[in-house]
């Protein structure tokens, strides 16, 4: 016996469950195929796992009905950022224009966000399965076979469960995996002097330092892109001996570093699937594609993924649908979208680690002049608010802040 619905989601990630939510609030029947986590909001110390949500990202999530419900007494907000060369003079500071309303961006520990969707989740008629997915099968509907056998029919599967997908692999669709030999060293700090709201970002030869305020004036979230000698070398410092190394890299921006709390590391790469779209099933987030965390667009990028799927299938109909050529729009509107970052965080990240005097000089230069070009200034910090490109209906900035209420209903569920 199978159950059969509208929308089947694997993976109970961000992307994973603003993907339920969307869908579900635009009347779909959802299945949400994960193991139970954790859908407690975050207490205490502020978590390692924070990420850097854009006002488009928030319109995203406000439309699945969960930034309403995030928890900004613990997020971090930034209204400006600087950026500057370790190899030259370079530097840039920029912030929003006058017309802009709210910060630049949000730091959002990784369990705020997870326990706001679960939030909007329990309002909705989404049912939960509790499994993992075993095996694919595609025919007129995508179906999965779960662990215990049982097996689910969807009109459309959505792979949102990871770079590691299961459905990607069970699909056949190629993974092209770039590993960048560096590591993300990742800590909050306290220092001496108040960040003031602003990010900051420093580019060593080793890799990107970035500084990112946190809700506490004088405390940020650190993470260290550097090469694999450097990070095991900074991993076996001791606390007093990491904020000294620190503070050197950081060029004492924000005065001396008090406390340190412990650290952690991941090792970075960029990867992209060959394919987003295998007959009804396709690729969100992670399972979609990797990029370097120096512009910290990797969240975004899969929340502007969901949304883009959502209007191009549209509202679920009798008959056909989500139709071949919609699928089609989603992949190559993602697949560009995708690629236009990749090349600009691996050209950074390549750009900023050369060494030759010319290349620095033409770095310094190229920060200088764009420094003095409001224009200039004015279309990176966009950028970096996600407010240019080719943006879904429901993540650009004339869209409402809340564009569906709570509807009275309850979550399903089932073992």
């Amino acid at each position: 016996m199978s159950e059969h619905f509208d929308v089947l989601v694997a993976g109970a990630g961000i992307t994973g469950l603003t993907s339920a939510a969307l869908f579900a609030r635009a009347g779909a029947r959802v299945g949400l195929v994960a193991a139970l986590s954790d859908s407690e909001p975050p207490q205490g110390d502020i978590a390692l796992r924070t990420l850097a949500i854009t006002p488009a990202s928030a319109r995203v999530l406000a439309a699945a009905g969960a930034w309403q419900h995030v928890d900004m007494a613990r997020a971090g907000t930034f209204t400006a950022m600087e950026v500057w060369d370790a190899g030259s003079a370079g530097r840039l500071a920029f912030a929003p224009d006058a017309l802009h309303s709210g910060p630049m961006g949000w730091i959002v520990e990784y369990q705020n966000l997870v326990a706001a969707l679960h939030r909007a989740l329990a309002r909705l008629p989404v049912t939960r399965i509790a499994h993992q997915v075993h095996t694919l099968e595609r025919g007129a509907d995508a179906a999965v076979v779960l662990d215990d056998g049982g097996r689910l029919d969807g009109r459309l599967l959505i792979a949102a469960d990871g770079a590691d997908s299961r459905l990607r692999t069970a699909a056949g669709i190629t993974w092209e995996h770039h590993a960048y030999g560096q590591r993300a060293i990742v800590a909050n700090v306290v220092t001496r002097e108040a960040h003031g709201a602003v990010a900051r970002q420093r580019f060593l030869p080793s890799g990107p330092l970035a500084f990112l305020p946190l809700a506490d004036a004088h405390a940020c979230s650190i993470v260290w892109s550097c090469n694999d000698e450097l990070a095991t070398a900074l991993e076996q410092m001791d606390d007093t001996a990491f904020a000294a190394a620190l503070g050197e890299a950081f060029e004492h921006r924000l005065g001396t570093i008090e406390t340190v709390s412990p650290r952690a590391a991941f090792p970075l790469a960029r990867a992209h699937a060959e394919r987003l779209v295998a007959g009804r099933l396709v690729l969100v987030g992670d399972s979609a594609h990797l990029v370097h965390p120096l512009a910290g667009q990797g969240l975004n990028l899969g929340l502007l993924d969901v949304a883009a799927l959502a209007e191009c299938v549209g509202e679920v109909t009798p008959g056909r649908w989500p139709h071949p050529a919609a699928l089609r729009r989603y992949e190559r509107w993602r697949k560009s979208e995708a690629l236009a970052m990749t090349l600009v965080t691996d050209g950074l990240e390549r750009l900023f680690a050369r060494e030759e005097r010319p290349l620095r000089w033409l770095r310094g230069a190229g920060l200088a002049l764009t420094a003095r070009l409001p224009a200039a200034a004015t279309w990176l910090c966009e950028r970096a608010m996600g407010e240019r490109g080719d943006l879904p209906r429901i993540a650009r900035r004339d869209a409402a802040a809340a564009l569906v209420s709570d509807p009275p209903l309850g979550q399903n569920s089932r073992p």
